[in-house]
C-alpha cells in the first residue's frame, strides 16, 4: 500500500522559494490490503479525506457458498528518522502513530502489529537493525519522542557503537540555558503494518470501517502561484494535483497578496494529503461503487486534486462518484491555506 514518503520528494522538488527545514514530509497512507483472492468482491468503498481525519467504509461480499478466511492488513506509512526530519503525526511516541482504528460490522476489532527497522542508503541493500534495537530496549518508532529516554539509558560505549554503525546521529543542544547536552537522533526507517485474520461468511456482506489521523505534508509558505515557477514545477503540480488554469490564477492572486502583506495580517502556506489506492485491489473485479469526499476545512482554502465528475457539495466539501472503478492513480490533494496572524 504505502512504502515510501513519496510526497516528501515531490515537495522538495517544488521548493524554489521555501527552505527544506520549512517543510513537513507527507505520509502516504492508504486502505486495507487483502491477500489476493477471487472469492471476495469489493461492492463499495466510501472514502472521506481531510487534514483532520481519513475515514473509509468498505462493503465486502463473499462470492462463494462457503465461509472464507484470509489475512487483511493496513500498511502504515514508512517513517524515516534524522535531525532534519519534520513529521506531523498524531502520536509520535506510539506504535500506532496515526491512531488507526477498525470496526467490522459496527464492532471494534483489534489487530496485530508487525514492525521492522532498516538502515536505508541509496545504492545499497537495506540493512535490518530490528533485533539490535530491541536488544537495547529502544523503541522502533524513529522519533525523538519515542527514543530519547531509551538512548539516555544506554552507556557511552553503547551509544558510540550506534553512532559508528550509522543507527543514531549525535547533536548538541541547549534548550534551557543549562549548558550544551547531547541528543541522539534515530536514523533508521520503520516499516510497519497492522494485520488480522478476517472471516467472510458465505454469500454475505461484511462492512469494514477504518479511521486514522493522516500525516499531512506542509510547506511554511506558498510555492505554487509564485511568478518564479518554471515549466517543470508547473508540470509537476499539474501531474500530481491536476492544477488547472482557474486554480493557478487563484494561487497567483493569493501569492501576490501574501507577498504584499509580508506576514503582517495573515499567512499563507501549502498542505498536501495523499491516499494510496492503486495497490489495494486484491479482490475480485473492480470497486462496484466508489465515493470520494474531500473536505478542505475552510471555505477560503484553495484545493486541487484529480478526479472525474467532481461536484461541490457545500463551501468546503467536494464529491466524486464512480461505478466499476479501477484506480490507476493514487489520490493527492493540494491545499493552499490562508489564515489571520494571531
Amino acid at each position: 500500500m504505502l512504502r515510501r514518503l513519496a510526497l516528501a520528494t515531490i515537495a522538495l522538488a517544488f521548493m524554489a522559494t521555501a527552505r527544506a527545514d520549512d517543510s513537513i514530509a507527507a505520509l502516504d497512507a492508504g486502505g486495507l490490503v487483502l491477500t489476493k483472492t477471487d472469492k471476495i468482491a469489493l461492492v463499495s468503498e466510501d472514502l472521506f479525506l481531510s487534514t483532520r481525519k481519513v475515514k473509509i467504509a468498505y462493503r465486502f461480499r463473499n462470492l462463494t457458498n462457503a465461509d472464507f478466511e484470509t489475512t487483511i492488513a493496513f500498511p502504515m506509512p514508512d517513517i524515516s528518522g534524522g535531525p532534519d526530519t519534520m513529521l506531523d503525526i498524531a502520536d509520535p511516541a506510539a506504535d500506532n502513530f496515526l491512531k488507526f482504528t477498525t470496526e467490522v460490522d459496527g464492532k471494534a476489532v483489534e489487530s496485530q502489529v508487525e514492525q521492522r527497522a532498516f538502515l536505508v542508503s541509496e545504492g545499497k541493500p537495506d540493512a535490518e537493525v530490528t533485533e539490535r534495537l530491541k536488544t537495547l530496549h529502544i523503541p522502533l518508532v524513529p522519533t525523538v519522542e519515542a527514543t530519547e529516554k531509551a538512548f539516555g539509558a544506554l552507556n557511552d560505549a553503547q551509544r558510540k557503537a550506534l553512532v559508528d554503525a550509522g543507527i543514531a546521529y549525535p547533536d548538541d543542544y541547549n534548550a534551557d540555558d543549562k549548558g550544551a547536552r547531547k541528543a541522539y537522533y534515530p536514523l533508521w526507517t520503520l516499516r510497519s503494518k497492522f494485520w488480522r485474520k478476517q472471516v467472510f461468511p458465505a454469500g454475505k456482506d461484511v462492512i469494514v470501517e477504518q479511521e486514522y489521523v493522516p500525516g499531512v505534508g506542509a510547506i511554511s509558505s506558498l510555492v505554487f502561484g509564485s511568478l518564479d515557477n518554471d515549466a517543470e514545477q508547473r508540470k509537476a503540480y499539474a501531474d500530481t494535483y491536476c492544477t488547472d488554469a482557474a486554480f493557478t490564477r487563484g494561487a497567483q492572486t493569493l501569492y501576490k497578496r501574501a507577498l504584499t502583506d509580508e506576514g503582517r495580517t495573515f499567512r499563507a502556506f501549502e498542505q498536501s494529503l495523499s491516499y494510496v489506492i492503486t495497490s489495494g485491489g486484491n479482490w475480485a473485479g473492480p470497486i462496484g461503487d466508489f465515493r470520494l469526499v474531500v473536505d478542505k476545512g475552510d471555505p477560503k482554502t484553495l484545493v486541487s486534486f484529480c478526479g472525474e465528475g467532481v461536484r461541490k457539495l457545500d463551501p468546503t466539501t467536494f464529491e466524486m462518484r464512480l461505478k466499476n472503478y479501477v484506480p490507476t492513480k493514487d489520490i493527492h490533494v493540494l491545499l493552499l491555506v490562508s489564515e489571520p496572524v494571531k
